[in-house]
């Protein structure tokens, strides 16, 4: 990638989250374009549409995220642990924009289409779930539930929030989400599948 053009998409990622944190009503691709200082042409060059430039922006933090629980040598619940602090601590960075990124499609939805970020988002949380179902000696048959309620649990707007609201801090609004998504897997444990029921 040319420098200019690396420079262009770094200006138009960062210019569409201070346009959502600013001008939400008005945010489009000129408005991002002109903040950005980079011709409205040249942005569609990088991106085709605003949904494209926003997806590019929101899997910024999950690719880190990601990084972070692939390299993370915890195991166990710690993993999952680890991983839901770093996520918090993220989301307490960025979560204002990712917020407003939210889909209207559900998230088992988004998985089988092949969604670049819900794919970010299963490569994050897998091991780490995966972790913890072994823990509770849970089948692995019931991943994709558990990522889906995880994908539930870690809504930025509810971790924003469990801080803003009631000033809890990213380890204990971890420990709220590890706790909770452990005692949801474990109900699920105890049951039948729902699919039978």
């Amino acid at each position: 990638m040319r420098s200019d053009t690396r420079r262009n998409k770094q200006q138009l990622l960062q210019a569409v989250a201070e346009e959502i944190r600013e001008n939400p009503g008005g945010l489009s691709m000129q408005s991002v374009a002109v903040r950005a200082k980079v011709g409205v042409t040249s942005a569609y060059r990088y991106y085709s549409s605003l949904d494209e430039l926003l997806a590019a922006y929101t899997l910024q933090p999950l690719e880190e995220l990601g990084d972070f629980s692939t390299a993370c040598p915890a195991s166990g619940p710690e993993l999952f642990r680890t991983v839901i602090t770093r996520w918090v601590e993220l989301v307490l960075e960025h979560g204002e924009i990712l917020v407003q990124l939210r889909s209207r499609h559900g998230y088992l939805e988004r998985l089988d289409l092949g969604d670049p970020v819900i794919a970010a988002t299963h490569r994050i949380w897998e091991r780490p779930i995966q972790g913890l179902m072994e823990d509770r000696h849970l089948t692995p048959a019931n991943l994709r539930r558990a990522l889906s309620v995880c994908n539930a649990l870690t809504d930025p707007r509810e971790i924003l929030d469990l801080h803003q609201t009631e000033g809890m801090t990213p380890k204990r609004i971890a420990a709220l989400l590890a706790a909770s998504l452990a005692g949801a897997m474990s109900a699920q444990g105890a049951k039948a599948p729902l699919a039978t029921q």
